[in-house]
């Protein structure tokens, strides 16, 4: 049974037998223990996301960007998951593993630690394994937030969505922000490109993605009804440009 949103406190929430800290900001948050797993979201954007989701009522879900696993123990605990797909390039996030394990919900939550999300052939083999021909409802991309690895990553995981279900891109925005250092990242393309290819999907009226919802912490990216390759499906097969140019 989903929780209701206002479950969620300022700052803290205690599921099962960890404690759960929401810290946002550019900078990683403190390292996790056994009994502390770090959110590196606040409260505010967690609850944005919920009202997305709670539109969508997922029991399948799939997480790209784990860190330490903090946001997959509270999207399972949220919506009750039947399954959640956690992919992570780094080797392991341990304190997310114990948990998982002392608390008997290695089925439920599949974790796949070392899969980049460029990596199509691996994405698509942890999809298949966990979910079968069973489509997802959501998907929540909080990787590495470039272009190039994002627009992969929605290429190979976007037709595993069911119609109607959202995929969600967080941190957009990152390069447009009035606080955002100039330095920071400045060789690297922005993502805002990427929504620009969305929007022509959506305008395109081929019914590829029924609608895209922007604000300034993510995209959300609603799933039409057409029928999609899960081997080669691309952005440019789906839209017109006439001329219109996306520039990194």
């Amino acid at each position: 049974m989903t929780r209701p949103a206002g479950a969620l406190p300022n700052e803290v929430l205690r599921v099962r037998d960890i404690e759960l800290r929401f810290i946002g900001g550019r900078h990683r948050p403190p390292p996790s223990t056994d009994d502390i797993i770090y959110v590196h979201k606040d409260a505010a954007f967690v609850a944005s996301m919920n009202e997305t989701l709670e539109r969508v009522c997922p029991k399948r879900m799939i997480e790209v960007g784990v860190l330490d696993g903090g946001s997959t123990v509270y999207w399972h605990h949220q919506y009750d998951l039947e399954r959640l797909a956690a992919i992570d390039i780094e080797a392991e996030a341990p304190c997310l593993t114990r948990y998982l394990e002392r608390n008997k919900l290695t089925d439920a939550v599949r974790v796949h630690f070392g899969v980049a999300q460029t990596d199509r052939e691996r994405l698509r083999a942890a999809i298949d394994g966990d979910f079968g021909r069973e489509p997802v409802d959501a998907v929540i991309d909080d990787a590495s937030h470039q272009y190039a690895a994002t627009k992969a990553c929605f290429e190979t995981i976007f037709p595993y969505l069911r119609p109607g279900g959202a995929y969600i891109i967080e941190d957009w925005s990152w390069g447009h922000g009035h606080n955002w250092p100039p330095e920071a990242w400045a060789d690297m393309p922005l993502m805002s490109p990427l929504l620009s290819e969305l929007m022509l999907i959506c305008g395109h009226a081929s019914a590829v993605i029924d609608k895209v919802e922007i604000n300034r912490r993510f995209a959300v990216i609603w799933r039409g009804a057409a029928d999609l390759p899960k081997d080669n499906f691309r952005l440019p097969d789906h839209y017109i440009a006439r001329g219109f140019s996306i520039a990194l």
